[in-house]
């Protein structure tokens, strides 16, 4: 079962990063909805890695207080918890503003963001790729002091960049210019 429920996550994990790839060498409909679809099943995959985190930690302290048991839930997951916040947020803009995005009506910085965003989280994917992929973490359910470090640095410049995407796409986005024949 446990073989069975982690071939899952790794594999929404690889189909997010094909659909990324893709969404990175396309233009405009195919590469947003490439976009959509990988945030979507990454999201998924990490909500699956979260479960597992939840579960140790649950078994792990079972006897502890309600604040200790919260205190050691986001100390184990809270780089998780912050790279599908930003995700969230970036898939909201997305769909928010998908009309903007296929009409081609945006300032030309949000494609440099929008691969800045993808980037950061396919290095923050790796991270958490390798670390689960470890027999320590299919034992004991927890990733490195230092990796889970990396990924909320990771995470935090994520985060930024997402909000300089959305003040791209409110602020700076214009149907242009149109000839009057």
């Amino acid at each position: 079962m446990k073989d069975w429920y982690s071939s899952i996550y790794k594999a929404c994990i690889l189909a997010s990063l094909v659909a990324f790839i893709i969404g990175f060498f396309s233009e405009s409909q195919t590469s947003l909805g490439a976009y959509i679809s990988g945030y979507s099943v990454l999201t998924l995959g990490i909500m699956m890695i979260l479960i597992i985190l939840f579960n140790n930690v649950l078994r792990i302290s079972s006897n502890g207080s309600a604040l200790q048991i919260l205190s050691s839930i986001l100390m184990t997951s809270g780089p998780f918890l912050l790279m599908l916040s930003v995700i969230g947020f970036v898939l909201y803009l997305l769909i928010n503003y998908k009309d903007k995005i296929i009409e081609g009506n945006i300032a030309p910085s949000y494609n440099s963001f929008s691969n800045i965003i993808v980037m950061l989280l396919l290095l923050q994917v790796y991270l958490v790729y390798t670390n689960i992929s470890t027999d320590n973490f299919e034992s004991t359910g927890k990733i490195s002091k230092v990796t889970s470090s990396f990924i909320y640095l990771l995470g935090v410049l994520t985060a930024i960049c997402s909000i300089i995407l959305s003040t791209i796409l409110k602020y700076f986005s214009t149907d242009g210019f149109t000839n009057i024949n």
